[in-house]
């Protein structure tokens, strides 16, 4: 019996299923993408907070903090806002590359005034001029100002009477180590002390009106970084001085 020749319609089926096979192949590979996808992003999503702002302090302890900075990579803060990377010669808005507004004063400027221990940030509420605290602006587990810190706030007292119609809002943090001495019985009252030894000076001191202040201690609860190093910890010893509202600067 004389073989059946491949051609015409039987050819055209041939080549019809060859490439429905290739199509669906593709379609498999790209079924089991997003499959993985999803269950990457369900394995993130059940990991516990600790976890994940270990992972998050790993990263920034490999690209922060930046040579030249005054701050480190943007970190999650009590109040979320925009936050920059401070570096000389760059936009105030936006990052690299960024839009300048209008009539403002460069933060850059800030910070020369200020010195190198002081950080400045912007925030949804305001401007941030955030102050380490231990062996700074306090001695260790104090609430006294030290007299060489002084002229740090008589600056910060000058950028506060160039806007006297902003409020102020002058907050105490602590690192997680607990404190408990019979003057300090928790963090609470040393940050709020440390708070309130800032507004007096400004008001007693510096003669601003104390109506447009206001102290708060917030011990370890809102810190910059995860505690999980000293040097975090550093950072999170602090005082906030924040105008708030104050967005062109």
């Amino acid at each position: 019996m004389p073989k059946r020749r491949k051609g015409g319609h039987e050819a055209g089926l041939e080549l019809e299923s060859g490439g429905m096979m290739r199509w669906l192949l593709t379609y498999a590979d790209l079924i089991t993408l997003l499959l993985a996808t999803f269950v990457i992003l369900y394995a993130t999503a059940t990991q516990s907070k600790v976890i994940v702002e270990e992972i998050k302090a790993q990263i920034r302890a490999v690209f922060g903090p930046i040579p030249g900075s005054t701050t480190i990579l943007p970190v999650p803060a009590a109040n979320q806002g925009t936050h920059y990377k401070i570096i000389p010669g760059e936009p105030e808005e936006g990052g690299p590359g960024g839009t300048k507004p209008p009539n403002v004063v460069k933060v850059e400027k800030i910070i020369e005034q200020l010195g190198a221990n002081v950080s400045v940030r912007r925030e949804a509420r305001g401007l941030v001029i955030s102050i380490p605290t231990d062996k700074v602006l306090f001695d260790l587990g104090d609430t006294r100002i030290r007299p060489e810190m002084k002229g740090i706030l008589d600056k910060v007292a000058k950028i506060l009477q160039a806007y006297p119609e902003k409020q102020v809002e002058v907050e105490g943090h602590t690192d997680d180590l607990a404190i408990k001495t019979p003057k300090f019985p928790s963090n609470w009252e040393l940050s709020a002390l440390r708070a309130t030894s800032v507004v007096k000076y400004f008001v007693q001191e510096k003669g601003l009106d104390p109506g447009r202040f206001a102290a708060s201690g917030y011990a370890e609860y809102q810190p910059l970084v995860p505690n999980i190093s000293e040097a975090n910890r550093r950072l999170n010893r602090r005082v906030d001085i924040v105008i708030l509202k104050l967005e062109k600067i």
